[in-house]
Formats: structure tokens, C-alpha cells, sequence
């Protein structure tokens, strides 16, 4: 009796202890199970990124350590996030517009679905490092003496925002819409279409264009952003359409999640690492201390008595050392 007590101790007790008061759709052991899982698969990759990051950080290279820092920050929030939804946290009740899931116990028609806002809130931070990502891996991958066309360091920044500021909109789309009851919510997932479109828009235009992305890159950013707009679907699927459960929704989206913020760095960071070099615009660090053992020449004492007080103090002055 006290082993099995034990086992039972030892299971997922997430929906037990945060019980979804007020919903009739909601999430299950199952699908709490499911995030677990995920859950575990990122903290795992940030635990490696992490020593990743730290042994390259004291080396101090500056491509590895720009690069890494990359997966490392998308691991840890996407690992908080899918902590904070196994855990049956980070959601909110919203009747759905649509009957197509349904309880015996329902208390409205449509009944309250269980939404979970945590998603949306890890994409927010995650996806401008996954565009910044996406940007380094094509900038250090270019052969820049073959380049036909220059750009500067600014259209780079330019370029980049425009990306980030397009994915807010983007994902605030989705959140906001499915936070709605009314059909009104489809017109914000239509412009967060709108927006995503133009996003898609400008990174191939600056990636093919500007960063002749080609090979393995190139099928890295067509399968990146074919997965990105699966999203839609999933979302149309789950949080806006009310067509399959809470726990099929945590595994669509969280497949996605798996492929595009696993799966693609990991890609992006291997190609960057691999086939990459540091463009001469790459700020360099340098030493101080060896800075200045390049500016003064100590003077050898060797042949100097012992018992003599003089000091001979090398200064580069005039390239003639002053004597004390």
C-alpha cells in the first residue's frame, strides 16, 4: 500500500493542485502531461546552450558567443512558459463562439474555454531573437568580397526592426482575438495575417536579395516560416475556432513550438558556427594590459648591479626611455 501511495504521490498532480475553476473546456492530465514533456525537452537544451555559452565566453569568441546567446535566451523562455501552462497557470476562461467542443457539464452554449495567454507571452519575447538568429546566421554566412550589391550597417537595423515590430503585431493579433468572444476576433487573426505576410515578405527579400541565402539556408528559412504559418491554422483550430480540445491544442502548438524555436536555432546556430566568420563591421574586443605592454618596452636590468638604487623607468617618449 505505501509503494503504490507513493506512485500515485509521484504522478503529475498540476490539475490537482491548479484546478480550472469556471471553464468547461479545459485542459487534462494529458495534456498537462504533454507540456511536461516539452517542458523538459527546453530546459534541457538551455542547460546545454548554457555550458555552451559559458566555455566560449571565457575564450572569448566572439561568433560562437554572439550566436549561442541566441538558443540560450529561446530555450530559457519558452521553458518558462511551457512550466507555467504544465503547471495549469498562465490562462484565462473565454466563451468560445463556436459549439463544436462540448461537456456534459456544460453551462453555456458555447461553453468556456480554457486559453492559455502564457504561449502568447513567450512568443513576444522569443521571436525577435529567433529574426535576430535568422539575421546573424545570413550576415556571417555571406562572402561579402563577392557581393554585387553593398548595404550598410543601418538598412541592416532597419530591415530587422521592420521584422520585429511586423511578428508584435503579429502575435498581439492572436492574443487579443483570442481573448474575444464575438466573430470580431477573425478580424484580428486577419491582420496578424496581413502583418505576418509583410514580415514574410521583407526577410526573403533581404535574405535572397541582400544575403543570397541559398543551400541549406535557404531550405532552413523556407521550412522555418512554412512552420510559422501553421500557427494560423492551429490557432484558427484551437483558441479561435473551438474545434478541437485544449490538450490537442497544446500538442499542434507545441509541435510548432518544437520545430521553430528548437529545431530551427539549433539549425541557424550550426550553419553560423560551422560555415560563418565574423563581417568587418564585427565589433572586436581588445586588452587592455595588452594594449599597453604594446606602448611601453620594459627596460632589461639583467646586467644591472645589485647594490645600484638607480631606476631606469621605460617610457615611450620620443622613442627614447628616460633614466632616473
Amino acid at each position: 500500500m505505501l509503494q503504490l501511495e507513493l506512485l500515485k504521490r509521484a504522478g503529475n498532480e498540476a490539475i490537482d493542485v491548479n484546478p480550472a475553476y469556471g471553464v468547461d473546456i479545459k485542459m487534462t492530465e494529458n495534456g498537462s502531461d504533454w507540456l511536461w514533456a516539452v517542458f523538459s525537452v527546453f530546459a534541457l537544451s538551455a542547460l546545454i546552450y548554457a555550458a555552451l555559452f559559458i566555455y566560449y565566453e571565457q575564450r572569448g569568441v566572439n561568433l560562437h558567443r554572439f550566436a549561442i546567446a541566441a538558443p540560450l535566451s529561446v530555450s530559457l523562455v519558452m521553458a518558462f512558459s511551457y512550466f507555467t501552462m504544465a503547471s495549469n497557470l498562465g490562462w484565462t476562461g473565454i466563451q468560445a463562439e463556436f459549439n463544436h467542443q462540448k461537456t456534459a457539464d456544460q453551462s453555456e452554449t458555447p461553453g468556456i474555454r480554457q486559453v492559455f495567454y502564457a504561449k502568447y507571452v513567450a512568443w513576444f519575447l522569443t521571436w525577435p531573437i529567433l529574426l535576430y538568429l535568422t539575421e546573424l546566421t545570413g550576415v556571417v554566412t555571406i562572402d561579402f568580397e563577392a557581393m554585387t550589391e553593398r548595404w550598410s550597417f543601418f538598412e541592416l537595423i532597419h530591415g530587422l526592426v521592420l521584422q520585429i515590430c511586423g511578428s508584435w503585431f503579429f502575435i498581439i493579433g492572436l492574443l487579443v482575438g483570442s481573448l474575444i468572444h464575438s466573430s470580431y476576433k477573425w478580424g484580428y487573426w486577419t491582420l496578424a495575417v496581413f502583418a505576418q505576410f509583410l514580415v514574410t515578405f521583407i526577410v526573403f527579400k533581404h535574405q535572397i536579395r541582400d544575403l543570397v541565402a541559398t543551400g541549406i539556408k535557404l531550405v532552413i528559412l523556407i521550412f522555418t516560416y512554412f512552420c510559422i504559418w501553421l500557427y494560423f491554422v492551429a490557432w484558427g483550430l484551437s483558441d479561435g475556432g473551438n474545434v478541437i480540445t485544449v490538450d490537442s491544442g497544446h500538442v499542434f502548438f507545441g509541435i510548432l513550438d518544437l520545430l521553430v524555436f528548437l529545431l530551427v536555432p539549433a539549425l541557424l546556430l550550426a550553419a553560423a558556427v560551422s560555415l560563418g566568420v565574423c563581417p568587418p563591421f564585427a565589433a572586436r574586443r581588445t586588452r587592455h594590459h595588452q594594449d599597453l605592454e604594446k606602448q611601453v618596452e620594459p627596460v632589461r636590468l639583467g646586467n644591472a648591479p645589485h647594490n645600484d638604487t638607480t631606476q631606469v623607468v621605460a617610457v615611450e617618449e620620443a622613442g627614447n626611455p628616460i633614466v632616473a
